[in-house]
């Protein structure tokens, strides 16, 4: 659920004042406020003295459970006290677990101190699910499968979380890594799924880790 919390803000020019602000943000309920977030439209004020426009840094949570996400976004200024409010991140959020009977959350929270770190992930996971269109709708063309990661999981590998397999492989690392490389030469722009084939390539071991949590 998105909330709405009454704050005091206070201008550059000294002008006191009230206004509404988003503590929370549930993507599923209100998906326009994560375009507000990556367009850097989010919580902004407008002081009505001077009339200047800005963003007031308050601490949010941030929530897109279909993509197994949930983001704890602390002002910049705390990034000081990181142990401390990671601890104390974590202890809500298992309280919060604990308590909703919703769904079954199997995934850890996101710490962020300061908004740009979110806006860098948001926009990051945009273009990959751009590549990751693409490779859906090659995907017969080219002869492959494809495997799905558990969304958490491909965020903590700062990788795509849908893998093209070649058909009839019988060597997985082998079937992954052919799958890789010709859906690039059908399209060499495919820059996340160059890294995940260079990445692949180097360290082989850690494949058998990232295909443990296929869905």
């Amino acid at each position: 659920m998105s909330i709405l919390s009454n704050r005091e803000i206070i201008c550059e020019c000294g002008e006191t004042f009230e206004t509404n602000l988003w503590s929370a943000v549930s993507v599923s309920d209100n998906p326009e406020l994560k375009e507000a977030i990556i367009a850097g439209e989010f919580n902004l004020v407008s002081c009505p003295k001077c009339h200047q426009m800005f963003y007031w840094e308050h601490f949010f949570i941030y929530q897109d459970l279909a993509n197994e996400f949930i983001a704890y976004v602390y002002p910049k200024s705390y990034e000081k006290q990181a142990t401390y409010y990671r601890n104390l991140m974590i202890r809500q959020f298992k309280e919060v677990a604990l308590s909703t009977t919703e769904m079954v959350i199997d995934f850890e929270p996101v710490l962020y101190f300061g908004i740009e770190d979110l806006v860098s992930t948001l926009k990051m996971e945009e273009n990959i699910n751009d590549e990751i269109q693409i490779l859906k709708f090659v995907s017969k063309i080219l002869g492959l499968n494809i495997i799905n990661i558990k969304p958490s999981v491909a965020r903590n590998f700062c990788m795509v979380q849908v893998i093209p397999v070649l058909k009839d492989e019988k060597d997985k690392t082998k079937a992954v890594i052919s799958g890789l490389e010709k859906l690039l030469e059908y399209n060499n722009n495919l820059v996340e799924f160059e890294k995940f084939l260079a990445r692949i390539k180097s360290n082989p071991i850690s494949l058998n880790e990232i295909l443990s949590h296929k869905i």
